[in-house]
């Protein structure tokens, strides 16, 4: 594909097109693609661009300027100045030619900022920014490996860049544009090119023409929506995933020096009871353990893993990938330069099947992110390296089973520190060659500190069902600017008549009789008058049973199945379940409900604020999400409490509607259908 075959986009009208060159010639020997590069002939060029305010000056005094800064960059990069070539052996080389690359001016002045900014999905215009629209990087041989595209709006501009994805990876891009950006700095910026890593390939890599096609419909109907999580969302978000707790009793009575197989050993020398003191035992090391940090990155990831599962309605069985993009520059031994231009990335895959990454929490989720991170070191960059010289194949984008998710490009990349001399952008866009159903990307905002942004690209179907799980993070707009308002006089009048009507409500229910008044206070002194007496109220046998497990000198908060819950949850009747053989079974289900229910300090029904939820681990690591509501009732997992701060020793115990439990747990009891109802 050529690039004279660019055409004017309904959204633009090309003003003029140009080859520009080095400014110096380059004296740079032909460079073999590396085992990272080759992959990647098959991909689409990479696109990426960003939108800035108007500059000061005319678009007509300002291209000239754009081509000179260009040349002098190319200099510096002459690989993107030069061409892919076939040796007669098969290898592929960046030959550093000076050959050029490719300056598109266009047109595009009946559109805004906003117009591209609020829209809740990216318009179609934005595909119009970018040359070398569908070209595959193996089409490098007959095309510039760079194009770059400068595009007039009505308020600002839009710079644009067209990559060949075989010569360069997001980190390398970015180098490149910011080198550009810079201009008179560009000789201060030291490149590393393809050092001795390259390993030789098979001769007959290049035999099938028909490997460098895309894997993907790049035809399909997908929405592209651009979201974004401030500062304070991300943290909230980070906060429920690595379980950070809201309250100030951290470690009361309780810390990683306790031994507590050694304390709760005394209690029995029943042979039930020290399997059960022992495994209370691990449990408490393991609440008390640091965990791993889960990055805000990850924690981003887990949500979106969970909210597209969730939205894709796949059975249980159904495996899920989740692919992510990962520089490999500082995993090797030894390290490659930072600056290393090339392709220098692997594709971590991430497998768990949709009944796991719906049923387990947020963490856990994002603890199987956190390991595969954590354990692609030197030895797995250099194994996935022989496992591709034994077969090389291209890449393969797309979603070919409809479960994967291919998580590209990093918040690392300082995509808005590209000044071209009158301010930073705005806004990061990338074009829509390289999208396929269930790819997303994350990046920097740049209009507000520590803003993120995801482009993510799905089916319009699945956007209807797309719940995101966001109990930790503020509701987010599809775009970092305002988003248009409608100016409908209907709409106008609607909300008017609304606001009217709730005014009258509140009114009336202000001037209600003094007797309604009364009545309130009654019930409010009732309430308290029936908390006093819960403290002398019986927790029921099994629930004394589990707190007899428990050593009583150390600080707990014991989420207690009612008695009434015991027998319908868990089948358990007092008269029947401590009988013969039946006892060991109870005793082991009473020892696994204790770890769900229990958290090593001392939570009070007072120190959880109404209308806020607190987080915590259980014993066994269950998460806990507990609430409040108006009657002063602990709601912890959706089970209420029927009695709150009942007191034994130091322990504190709710005693709940319903038992907390893990799903698997409750699977593996729950009651047969016919089975008769013993209540």
């Amino acid at each position: 594909m050529p690039c004279e075959s660019i055409m004017d986009h309904p959204a633009t009208q090309i003003i003029s097109k140009s080859t520009v060159f080095p400014a110096t010639k380059s004296a740079l020997s032909d460079l073999k693609l590396s085992v990272s590069d080759l992959p990647m002939l098959s991909c689409h060029y990479i696109q990426k661009g960003n939108l800035f305010p108007q500059p000061p000056i005319p678009i007509s005094d300002l291209i000239p300027l754009l081509e000179d800064g260009l040349s002098q960059a190319l200099t510096h990069f002459p690989p993107l100045a030069g061409r892919l070539t076939t040796d007669s052996n098969g290898y592929i080389y960046i030959t550093c030619n000076d050959a050029g690359a490719h300056f598109v001016h266009a047109n595009a002045t009946h559109l805004t900022i906003d117009d591209i900014l609020s829209p809740t999905h990216v318009p179609d215009s934005v595909k119009s920014f970018f040359a070398l629209d569908r070209t595959v990087s193996h089409d490098g041989h007959f095309n510039p490996l760079l194009a770059v595209q400068v595009t007039e709006l009505n308020d600002g501009v839009f710079v644009g860049f067209s990559v060949n994805h075989a010569v360069v990876d997001g980190t390398s891009l970015w180098n490149f544009i910011n080198t550009f950006a810079e201009g008179r700095r560009i000789r201060s910026r030291k490149t590393g090119f393809r050092p001795g890593i390259g390993v030789d390939l098979a001769g007959d890599f290049e035999s099938s023409r028909r490997r460098f096609q895309v894997t993907f419909d790049e035809h399909a109907p997908l929405c592209e929506r651009v979201f974004s999580f401030n500062r304070e969302s991300i943290l909230k978000l980070k906060e429920k995933t690595n379980n950070k707790k809201k309250f100030g009793c951290y470690n009361n009575g309780i810390n990683g020096e306790v031994n507590a197989v050694e304390v709760m050993g005394k209690q029995s020398n029943d042979p039930i009871n020290e399997k059960v003191t022992a495994l209370i035992g691990n449990w408490i090391r393991n609440a008390v353990v640091s965990k791993p940090e889960i990055s805000s990155f990850q924690s981003l990831c887990a949500l979106l893993w969970r909210g597209v599962t969730r939205a894709r309605k796949f059975p249980a069985s159904k495996t899920t990938t989740f692919r992510m993009a990962v520089n490999c520059r500082h995993r090797l031994e030894p390290k490659l330069e930072p600056m290393y231009f090339g392709n220098a990335i692997q594709s971590i895959p991430t497998y768990a099947t949709a009944g796991d990454v719906l049923s387990h929490d947020l963490r856990w989720c994002a603890e199987q992110l956190n390991k595969n991170v954590l354990s692609h070191d030197d030895t797995m960059v250099r194994r996935a390296v022989e496992n591709w010289e034994k077969d090389p194949r291209c890449f393969p984008l797309g979603n070919f089973d409809g479960a994967m998710l291919t998580m590209g490009s990093s918040p690392r990349f300082p995509m808005f520190d590209n000044d071209f001399g009158w301010g930073r952008p705005v806004a990061v866009r990338s074009g829509g060659r390289i999208s396929s159903m269930g790819r997303y990307r994350r990046f920097r905002g740049g209009m507000a500190a520590g803003v993120w942004i995801w482009r993510c690209c799905f089916r319009r179907k699945q956007w209807r069902n797309w719940k995101w799980t966001m109990s930790s993070c503020s509701t987010f707009r599809g775009n970092m600017k305002r988003v248009r308002s409608s100016r409908s006089p209907i709409v106008f009048l609607v909300v008017f008549v609304s606001i009217s009507c709730l005014l009258v409500l509140i009114l009336s229910v202000l001037r209600l009789p003094d007797a309604s008044s009364s009545s309130n206070d009654a019930a409010i002194e009732h309430k308290k008058i029936k908390k006093v007496a819960k403290n002398s109220d019986r927790i029921g046998k099994f629930g004394e049973m589990m707190t007899e497990m428990l050593p009583q000198d150390l600080s707990f908060t014991i989420f207690m199945p009612s008695e009434t819950a015991f027998e319908r949850d868990l089948r358990l009747w007092v008269n029947e379940s401590l009988v013969g053989e039946k006892a060991n079974d109870t005793y082991a289900i009473l020892s696994r409900v204790l770890g769900f229910t229990v958290v090593p300090w001392k939570i009070l029904s007072e120190s959880v604020p109404y209308g806020e939820e607190i987080n915590c681990d259980s014993l066994s690591g269950l998460e806990l999400d507990i609430s409040k509501d108006r009657n002063e009732m602990l709601i912890v997992n959706r089970v209420r409490s029927k009695r709150v701060d009942l007191r034994k020793g130091e322990m504190v115990i709710h005693v709940m509607d319903g038992v907390i439990m893990e799903a698997d747990f409750e699977q593996s009891v729950r009651p047969d259908d016919d089975d008769d109802d013993k209540d």
